[in-house]
């Protein structure tokens, strides 16, 4: 994550935007007096919301670990799924 002060996001903003959105690398800007914002692309801002989101559904964080901790070979092909329901 990068950090800079308040003047230096002012000068060079459109750098730092720049950066933020082809990296998805969230920039730190601090003032003067000590106040702290966080700069992200919108696309990790539309992950977080989505994370957030599958957070709040009862046992969806259950079922998605048990779905990860199952191997591989146990899963079926996707050429066996009917995907015309």
């Amino acid at each position: 994550m990068t950090h800079i002060t308040a003047n230096t996001a002012q000068k060079e903003f459109v750098d730092i935007l720049d950066n933020v959105t082809r990296y998805n690398e969230p920039a730190t800007i601090v003032s003067d007096d000590n106040k702290v914002a966080v700069l992200i692309s919108l696309d990790e801002w539309r992950n977080i919301q989505e994370t957030l989101y599958l957070q709040s559904i009862p046992g969806m964080v259950d079922s998605i670990k048990a779905a990860a901790s199952e191997p591989l070979s146990d899963s079926i092909d996707a050429s066996e799924v009917n995907f015309d329901v």
